[in-house]
């Protein structure tokens, strides 16, 4: 157990880190928490950018600071909808775009709407708007269990959290 003199004395020594000042340094450091690529090797799909994921990921950790596997794994949660959503986004606007298509001779707004028209009638567009508010609800729900266990637990500022590979690389 650490004496009060030996915690204040960390405490001070921690206030006096300036942390990383290079560019090089500092990305390297946002990097800290990410210890293996599994979550990424989960949810990108070949097309899309491991990396752009991984920066995201680098983002939110940083931001959130997450202080113990739990707190990672809820902000992961948060990063793995927050991705999925830019997807259906993406997915979204090139379905609109390509139904636009079809109807060429009319301005631009009227493209859209017969678009929008076409694909409400059919289960595509209704389903995609559901799976985005979906996605939101899981997003929300992240944020929302973070703030609680962090009211109800709360944790001392620390390093960034390092886990272990939950699987062999």
């Amino acid at each position: 157990m650490s004496s009060l003199r030996r915690i204040l004395s960390s405490r001070a020594n921690g206030l006096l880190a300036k942390g990383p000042v290079t560019a090089e340094g500092k990305l390297r450091s946002s990097q800290n928490a990410i210890s293996h690529g599994l979550l990424a090797r989960c949810l990108v799909l070949e097309d899309e950018s491991p990396e752009a994921f991984q920066s995201l990921l680098a983002e939110y950790v940083d931001r959130l600071r997450p202080t113990d596997g739990l707190e990672l794994g809820i902000v992961e949660e948060m990063v793995a909808a927050c991705w999925r959503m830019r997807r259906s986004w993406a997915t979204e606007t090139h379905m609109i775009d390509t139904a636009a298509a079809d109807f060429s001779e009319a301005p631009a707004i009227g493209r859209i709407t017969a678009a929008f028209k076409t694909l409400s009638e059919s289960p595509a567009l209704p389903l995609m708007h559901r799976y985005e508010t979906r996605l939101h609800m899981l997003y929300q729900r992240a944020l929302q269990n973070l703030m609680l266990f962090r009211a109800v637990i709360p944790n001392e500022p620390s390093p960034i959290f390092e886990h272990p590979p939950l699987i062999d690389q």
